[in-house]
């Protein structure tokens, strides 16, 4: 007989379900969200499991790793398809999570998540720790601008080597203000150290990665976005055609259809948001700031005449998608265009 368990996992202990190929459940209770433990809970003597499952969470990819050395076959589930199919249940409790959890795992009525290689996970928490600090500095910007602002003070237009020096012209003269513009610069510039830290770091990545190379030829493409889409990916042979990429990232118009009613809505926006928005400022690079012309760039030139900039720079980010994809598969740079700017747009 065959035996298949559903895992609801939190940060400290884990509810566990095993039901056998009937549905009847066998086994059911709570132990550590470690490995070992849910592995010494699963295991009976003459009992085999066919199949584990547990949604996508923080602990998701490092169980699943934990597991699958314990000789488990293991399965990370979408948390939106599981919320979705356990959401009729009156009464939401763990319990209750994990049967539903296990008959799903046995029914097989549900959608499995690509588990990172420890390469991409290491490479996606130096883009999130990047990504932290970015929005911190801006915050310490921001607050600065609002102190000054109360007292009719305005930063106006500034780049950031020249922030602190008109920060603390305009708070000459009054005490509070330049105490407060002091603290807030030395936070900014502890800040700024680490940044400048981590990019580093991910240069150094970005070099010693021949696709990340490859991505970089792209226009609008630099290290960063190279990285967050070759980390995000990963595996670029889950996806049979380079196009699928598209829908999985959630650049592509939702749908409602029933009967006599058809319509599209804004994009999806499922998957990756963090890789969403980097596709998209590189397509607003691409169409605002790269000179140099290409069969995409006209496209989105094309496109944002007919159809306005903000939906040119979500097609165009889509499309991209697709080209790097294409590229990483073929091993092949970027093809520019051999036409000229005004002969490619007006194509």
């Amino acid at each position: 007989m065959e035996f298949f368990v559903g895992i609801d996992v939190s940060l400290d202990s884990s509810s566990i379900c095993i039901v056998d190929e009937r549905g009847v459940i066998i086994k059911e209770g709570k132990c550590p969200s470690e490995p070992e433990a849910i592995a010494r809970f699963i295991r009976h003597k003459g009992r085999r499991v066919e199949h584990v499952g547990l949604e996508t969470g923080g602990l998701s990819q490092w169980l699943h790793a934990g597991l699958t050395r314990e000789g488990f076959r293991v399965t990370v589930m979408e948390a939106r398809h599981v919320r979705a199919s356990l959401a009729t249940m009156r009464v939401k409790t763990d319990r209750n999570d994990t049967r539903g959890i296990a008959q799903l795992v046995r029914l097989g009525w549900f959608k499995a998540v690509h588990v990172k290689t420890p390469t991409a996970q290491e490479t996606r928490a130096l883009l999130g720790a990047r990504q932290f600090l970015v929005d911190k500095v801006t915050g310490v910007e921001n607050s600065m601008r609002a102190a000054l602002r109360n007292f009719g003070l305005k930063m106006g237009p500034v780049t950031r080597s020249k922030w602190a020096a008109r920060a603390r012209e305009l708070a000459a003269g009054n005490q509070a203000l330049e105490i407060v513009v002091e603290a807030l610069l030395r936070v900014r510039d502890a800040l700024l150290e680490e940044l400048r830290a981590l990019d580093r770091k991910l240069l150094e990545t970005a070099r010693a990665d021949p696709v990340v190379r490859t991505l970089m030829t792209a226009p609008g493409v630099g290290a960063i976005v190279a990285l967050t889409f070759r980390s995000a990916v990963d595996d670029p042979d889950r996806f049979p055609r380079a196009r699928d990429v598209g829908p999985w990232l959630g650049l592509t118009p939702s749908r409602y259809q029933s009967g006599q009613i058809d319509r599209m809505g804004r994009t999806t926006q499922a998957g990756d948001a963090g890789l969403r928005a980097a596709l998209y400022e590189a397509a607003a690079t691409l169409l605002g700031r790269v000179t140099k012309w290409s069969a995409l760039k006209a496209w989105g030139v094309r496109l944002a005449r007919r159809s306005g900039t903000k939906k040119a720079r979500v097609a165009v980010a889509r499309k991209l998608a697709v080209v790097l994809l294409s590229m990483w598969k073929a091993d092949e740079p970027f093809r520019w265009s051999t036409r000229t700017g005004e002969e490619a747009a007006m194509a």
